[in-house]
């Protein structure tokens, strides 16, 4: 028994006739307690719920060396002299989440989850210490997604490995320009969101709210499609042959990490970064809501290159306009020699990034190039040789008159002007219906389905039941189509065949505009002169018959016409065949490929107009020095 110089004595708290006092190192709340209150022999806070470090045992509290911030004191039956120099430290480190708010934020402590497992745990801290973890999490997920894309580029779709170094200068660049880490960034972010609340010091705020208010500005100032954007800036700058076409398809399609890549972000970025320490997860920071499109995508990267005051070069027209020729089975040797002479002559502005979304893509000026090229090569000026060739092939019962004979030569061997234009239509209208611009997904159901699975509803959690029930489904569905496996196969092919060959409908390409789905065959039994008309009107271009022979053709420029109270593109029929394959291979409506031929042709008719008033004024300047050198007769 300890000695109390009041003449009481201390009792025995093991006996049932004391109590501890503890002070909560949390809420800072003093209480008496019993050993009958110890769960687990371990005290809790009657008013904040947080576990004490002073445990139940069978032994004197005093004799153990408890460290922490909580005061333990005897509290006998009998006056004591009070011994205020027992308190201890923490049991744990205090950390930044347990220091007071500011004033203005004195709300933002009050707690909204039960803190049941740790001292403190339902603190979020201030504002700062919440916007700087977000902050931290979100850049570094946008930094190994697009190390992640990056990589997919070299291996699977060889891309020289020289965009690694170049994407990596890019996005420190941009993660500076776009200012995240300023220190007035998280301040004004609160500041606009409590301007749009209406809430103020004595409002509480509400951390959900918050929090999405510090993704939202981070979202606007580095969006996650700009990962996108940084791997074609640095393919542009890397001189590769890869097209905003391209970075589409591939991340719509899922062979670019995009879509679902924030299923990866927790794995890529390793041990260094916790969940706990970001209150949003991944799903909520790197899950894009849609994929913009090829010409957005072009605009967003000139943006990109304009914010951090990039000087970029023009596009990389040789390696461009070969891919183009070989997607068209078009004589490479042939073609592009004649091709870089007008690039290089002419060096459209069309040809270097924009941040202008309203501009036509850089893609379509090339393909523009290798059109006129083509017109001035094959004399291609609205003769009627595609009426001719269809005229022969529907007197021959849909048969190809040329395939057998031993006159069918290859397009660049030919001698003949017209045979080289009928080669050349023919060599246009058949590389047309091989251009893919259907996405792989988009071939079957059961491709659909999978797709969807993997891609479009990844990470999405559902119950038992309901997994089960699509399990069924799927099974039932599989069992369908194993039962009439040649039912399933000829449905599918008729129902492609009739979309093939119906007129009028238009089905939406992966740019925004439209692509016409009819199908413009020669071997088919229909009238394809008559199906061209039609197509041709659905575009908004009026059809022009074959003009008269002529004994030297001109180039043919066109022009709008006036009919029916508007105007409307007027084109001939060989001249359009090819303006409708280039448009298809670069996913762009046929108007906005004509409008790019005119202003090319524009271009060139004023370069040659200046070209002319030079060699004019020349002859004028050489023919007066004549007359002044001219010696003068007495």
């Amino acid at each position: 028994m300890d000695y109390n110089p009041y003449g009481g004595a201390s009792p025995d708290p093991y006996g049932g006739g004391g109590t501890i006092r503890l002070v909560c190192d949390n809420c800072s709340i003093a209480d008496d307690y019993s050993a009958d209150d110890a769960e687990d022999g371990q005290y809790t806070c009657r008013t904040c719920s947080a576990v004490h470090a002073t445990q139940a045992t069978a032994a004197d509290p005093h004799d153990f060396p408890v460290t922490g911030s909580i005061s333990v004191r005897r509290v006998a039956t009998q006056p004591t002299i009070p011994n205020l120099a027992t308190r201890t430290p923490a049991p744990y480190p205090r950390t930044p989440h347990a220091k007071p708010a500011p004033a203005a934020f004195d709300d933002f402590v009050e707690p909204s989850e039960p803190r049941d497992f740790a001292p403190g745990a339902g603190a979020w801290g201030q504002p700062e210490d919440l916007a700087a973890r977000v902050r931290l999490r979100y850049v570094r997920g946008l930094q190994v997604i697009l190390q992640r894309q990056l990589q997919v580029l070299v291996e699977q779709h060889r891309v020289d490995a020289l965009v690694c170094g170049v994407a990596g200068t890019i996005w420190l660049r941009w993660v500076a320009a776009s200012r995240v880490f300023d220190d007035m960034w998280a301040r004004q972010v609160l500041a606009d969101h409590d301007q749009r609340s209406g809430s103020g010091d004595n409002n509480k705020p509400d951390r959900r709210k918050v929090e999405f208010a510090f993704l939202r500005s981070l979202r606007t100032l580095l969006p996650i499609y700009s990962t996108l954007a940084v791997c074609f800036l640095a393919c542009h700058i890397a001189r590769q042959a890869i097209l905003p076409s391209d970075i589409y398809r591939w991340a719509v399609e899922s062979k670019l990490p995009y879509l679902a890549v924030f299923t990866e972000v927790d794995k890529l970025l390793g041990s260094s970064l916790h969940l706990q320490r970001c209150p949003l997860d991944a799903r909520q920071l790197f899950r894009p809501v849609q994929v913009i499109g090829a010409w957005q995508l072009e605009a967003a990267a000139g943006s990109i290159a304009q914010r951090i005051c990039l000087r970029l070069p023009s596009v990389n027209f040789y390696a461009i306009a070969e891919r183009c020729l070989k997607d068209l089975s078009l004589p490479v040797d042939k073609i592009l020699p004649h091709a870089c002479r007008i690039y290089e002559w002419a060096m459209p502005a069309e040809l270097w990034l924009s941040s202008n979304p309203a501009r036509v893509p850089t893609r379509v000026c090339v393909m523009a190039i290798l059109l006129v090229t083509l017109r001035v090569l094959y004399n291609i000026n609205g003769q009627g040789i595609w009426e001719k060739i269809c005229e022969e092939r529907r007197n021959a019962g849909g048969s190809d008159p040329d395939a057998n004979s031993p006159t069918f030569r290859m397009l660049d061997d030919s001698n003949s002007e017209e045979f080289g234009m009928r080669e050349l239509l023919c060599a246009i209208a058949a590389a047309y219906d091989k251009i893919n611009v259907v996405h792989d997904y988009s071939s079957d159901l059961c491709s659909y389905l999978k797709y969807c699975n993997d891609v479009i509803f990844t990470g999405i959690t559902c119950s038992t039941e309901e997994e089960h029930l699509v399990e069924i489904f799927w099974d039932m569905y599989k069992a369908g189509e194993d039962d009439n496996p040649k039912e399933h196969v000829k449905s599918q092919s008729q129902g492609i065949e009739e979309r093939a060959f119906t007129n009028g409908v238009n089905k939406r390409s992966r740019d925004g505009t439209f692509i016409e789905a009819s199908c413009i065959s020669l071997s088919s039994g229909h009238d394809a002169v008559q199906m061209l008309k039609s197509e041709m009107q659905d575009h908004g271009f009026h059809y022009m018959p074959p003009r008269k022979p002529r004994k030297s053709d001109g180039y043919l420029r066109y022009r709008r016409r006036r009919l029916s109270g508007g105007f409307v593109y007027v084109a001939h029929a060989d001249y359009y065949m090819l303006l409708r394959a280039f448009s298809k291979l670069a996913e762009v409506n046929v108007r906005i490929m004509h409008i790019s031929v005119l202003k090319l042709e524009s271009r060139l008719a004023c370069i040659e107009d200046r070209i002319e008033k030079s060699l004019n004024t020349l002859q004028n300047l050489s023919v007066r020095a004549k007359d002044e050198l001219r010696p003068v007769s007495d």
